[in-house]
């Protein structure tokens, strides 16, 4: 949970599977770390806190409510999470 800051986020292989992990505000969450629209790593785009954008086409995605925001045209996955003494676990994949 160290590595992924507060408002930050980060990408992780688990299974196999491209993960996003984003602190926001201090909860964690997890969702697919690939874009559904043209595979491009999310990692590589914006994260306020909330919202999640991909640079690519900037599709958004609310990441407190896994709601579809601007410009987006298909759902993104998210996981169950759960942290356990510093460690952040996914599951669901």
């Amino acid at each position: 949970m160290s590595e992924v800051e507060p408002g930050e986020m980060k990408g992780f292989e688990v299974e196999g599977r491209r993960v996003l992990i984003l602190n926001a505000e201090g909860e964690i969450k997890a969702c697919d770390g690939i874009c559904p629209h043209q595979e491009v790593l999310l990692e590589e785009g914006i994260f306020d806190g909330c919202l999640l954008t991909c640079h690519s086409h900037l599709w958004q995605w609310n990441v407190q409510t896994g709601e579809i925001e601007q410009e987006a045209e298909e759902d993104l996955k998210f996981f169950d999470v759960k942290v356990d003494d510093g460690k952040v676990f996914v599951t669901g994949l």
